[in-house]
């Protein structure tokens, strides 16, 4: 979608662990909301949300006080959650083993003990995130402390490009061989550090939207390819997959969304997508975002032009042609500006209307070939939802500085994960 560019470059920033230099340990009680809150404390309804996939979602807005900074900040903290298919013994195990991190998570390089007294640790992670173009290659060192319970890891950032940060990482025994895992954490990115971060956010500051939901992705994806072993499914010809959600668990995600005024969103399992003669194997991600508005507000936000209204700076020209009555095509002509970089993009998508409330797209050339998804207004009794759903692959013919990015971890999810994320809340700011 035109929001690929800024997918792309959330892709790198949300690579980096949400992460802020002291040489002693720091005693802390981290007041973080539970990953259950909302849920009625119960594991197996989260469970029974999340699927088969990644569930991400927010919370409400709230003070915020670490020992890392003196004055209290107001934020939002994000979960997310998969289900795992092994015993909650091991899942605890393998999270307790922070030396094991740099196996686990494909940016960690190295992981360093520098001062452990009973349950907390404070550990040194290096992170090398490597491209084909040297000036957008991020290496750097950071430390963490680690306060290990019962069922959880507690962690606070001590230093950081992201200097001030928290989260915590959860598992719940769902039965003797199944475990809800979660995360929950929060990232000051309104200070980063380092040059390179610095210059990315500055040049894309949407960007920020998108890094939260990508982060928990980051680390739960890493879980599930430790754990899980799935075949993609095949997917019909011009369909987009969906999650398979009760009338019960859709009004939990209006609710959800209404109250955190941020998406909830899902990574679903791998799909096989036929692009002619080619099997293309494809992560879709699908969110939900609350609006209080009714859906005759909404229904401008699915054409083809109102993109170039929620993203100004970067999409410098836009073309639209009429091959039929229910399809619009539509030619993007976007830069990105990074310090003395200027890099350009070519995009072009289909819109074909399936309905008043409803667009699917695709990809029909430019620099990428593999894009699809659908947009749906769903009306609720009060406001609506909009679910964007999309999934985005990088081909190995994309011109230089797209291809780069395939170097990246998890770059046929994040991408789109981040780009819903975006898209939904650029239309939240315009629709105000």
């Amino acid at each position: 979608m035109p929001q690929t560019h800024t997918r792309l470059i959330a892709l790198l920033c949300s690579l980096l662990l949400p992460v802020s230099a002291w040489a002693s340990l720091v005693r802390w009680t981290g007041k973080m909301p539970g990953s259950l809150q909302g849920y009625g404390s119960s594991a197996e309804q989260l469970a029974a949300l999340t699927g088969d996939g990644i569930l991400i979602y927010a919370h409400a807005a709230q003070p915020i006080q670490l020992p890392t900074f003196a004055s209290t900040k107001r934020g939002k903290f994000y979960s997310a959650a998969v289900v795992l298919p092994v015993p909650s013994h091991k899942v605890a195990a393998l999270l307790s083993d922070y030396s094991g991190y740099a196996q686990l998570f494909p940016t960690l390089k190295s992981a360093k003990m520098l001062e452990q007294r009973q349950h907390i640790s404070q550990v040194k992670y290096r992170i090398h995130i490597p491209t084909p173009i040297p000036v957008l290659n991020f290496k750097d060192d950071v430390i963490l402390q680690h306060q290990r319970t019962d069922n959880s890891i507690e962690t606070l950032v001590i230093d950081a490009p992201i200097p001030y940060g928290a989260g915590k990482i959860e598992w719940f025994a769902l039965s003797a061989h199944q475990t809800l895992v979660t995360v929950t954490h929060w990232g000051d990115l309104a200070q980063p550090k380092g040059f390179l971060f610095r210059t990315i956010l500055n040049a894309l500051p949407d960007a920020k939207l998108g890094l939260p939901a990508g982060t928990n992705a980051f680390i739960l994806e890493a879980l599930q390819r430790k754990f899980k072993s799935t075949t993609p499914r095949a997917l019909p010809a011009g369909d987009v997959p969906a999650p398979e959600l009760s009338v019960s668990q859709m009004n939990k995600i209006r609710q959800i969304s209404q109250k955190s005024q941020e998406p909830v969103s899902f990574i679903l399992p791998a799909y096989q997508v036929s692009y002619g003669a080619k099997q293309e194997i494809m992560r879709f991600s699908s969110s939900y975002q609350y609006y209080a508005q009714p859906a005759s507000k909404l229904k401008p936000w699915l054409e083809p032009q109102a993109y170039q209204h929620l993203f100004p700076r970067q999409i410098k020209k836009v073309h639209i042609q009429q091959p039929s009555a229910r399809q619009l095509d539509a030619d993007y002509k976007i830069s990105v500006g990074l310090g003395v970089i200027q890099i350009p993009f070519d995009f072009k998508l289909r819109f074909q209307a399936q309905g008043a409330l409803e667009q699917q797209f695709q990809a029909v050339g430019g620099d990428l070939r593999y894009v699809q998804g659908d947009m749906q207004i769903l009306p609720q009794a009060e406001g609506s939802l909009l679910n964007v759903t999309s999934a985005m692959n990088i081909d190995a013919q994309a011109p230089f500085l797209l291809r780069a990015m395939r170097s990246m971890p998890y770059h046929e999810l994040l991408p789109a994960l981040g780009g819903n994320t975006v898209l939904t809340l650029k239309i939240q700011q315009k629709i105000k």
